[in-house]
């Protein structure tokens, strides 16, 4: 009797955790989750790239609202990137210190981070973890990547493996797309995928809105190119080491398609500067 009550007492008190689980297994059944894996890469041809006319008064780059990064499984497990050492620096401004102040700060980011103080700490499922990258195993694209960054025709500037439960349009959550050298603040890939229903709810779409942008020291007085600033909240932390050159964008390749897609068919978009290439598989959780 008296192990009973104490089975008792142990599922009473946690049944506000149990009621929060079930109506979150309802709500993911009623969800329609699939696997998306993406790769985006270059077609370094100069006679593709001038297939068509850029022209920088004639392209309007823009985010669209509600954008959002990928997640990885290390963001999910750290506290977030804040601690004194991202405080300014307050000591002797000598050289000496400065130097050795910076290697301290250097070490300090390659140490393991401490959850002691990490609030809201949760378990985590990455089968049911949306917009996390997936682990390689779980790619479907392992030999696609390699025959890219083997080809002297493409480069690989991204790839992205993971879970979703997808919406119809006024609810989709487009994911921020970064790939390729990084110049200043900028990418040479930059852009947004949205993953969404068509209207009858039958097919995946993919909206893609990317840019692939060539840099220089010298900027082109003649085509004067504007690249929209990435939303201040997903903007990473600044980097250890500034350039002290300035970059211009010279030209810019814009790929703005939707594409209606079958579950489990590998689709391709076409472009005179860019390639990419998508899965969408649907799962069960």
């Amino acid at each position: 009797m008296i192990i009973f009550s104490r089975a008792l007492c142990f599922l009473i008190q946690r049944l506000p955790i149990l009621a929060i689980v079930l109506a979150s297994t309802i709500v993911q059944a009623q969800e329609r989750w699939f696997q998306i894996e993406v790769s985006i890469f270059t077609n370094e041809g100069v006679a593709d790239r001038l297939e068509e006319e850029w022209e920088a008064n004639r392209i309007e780059l823009n985010y669209p609202e509600k954008l959002r990064r990928l997640n990885s499984v290390a963001n999910l497990f750290l506290p977030d990137a804040s601690s004194e050492n991202d405080q300014i620096f307050n000591g002797d401004p000598s050289k000496g210190n400065i130097e050795k102040e910076t290697r301290n700060r250097m070490l300090e980011r390659t140490r393991p981070k401490s959850r002691a103080n990490r609030r809201n700490f949760k378990l985590i499922d990455l089968a049911r973890e949306p917009y996390t990258q997936l682990p390689e195993i779980e790619s479907d694209f392992q030999q696609t990547n390699q025959a890219l960054q083997r080809s002297p025709d493409h480069r690989l500037l991204f790839h992205g493996n993971w879970r979703q439960a997808v919406t119809q349009q006024s609810d989709a959550i487009p994911i921020l797309i970064e790939g390729g050298l990084a110049y200043d603040n900028q990418y040479e890939l930059q852009g947004s995928l949205t993953i969404r229903f068509n209207q009858n709810q039958d097919r995946v779409v993919l909206d893609a809105n990317l840019w692939l942008t060539e840099f220089s020291i010298i900027q082109n007085t003649e085509e004067v190119w504007s690249l929209p600033l990435i939303p201040q909240h997903l903007r990473n932390r600044k980097k250890d080491f500034e350039s002290t050159l300035s970059y211009f964008p010279n030209n810019v390749y814009h790929m703005n398609q939707s594409r209606d897609m079958r579950s489990m068919d590998f689709h391709y978009l076409d472009h005179p500067g860019l390639g990419l290439v998508v899965l969408v598989k649907p799962i069960n959780l």
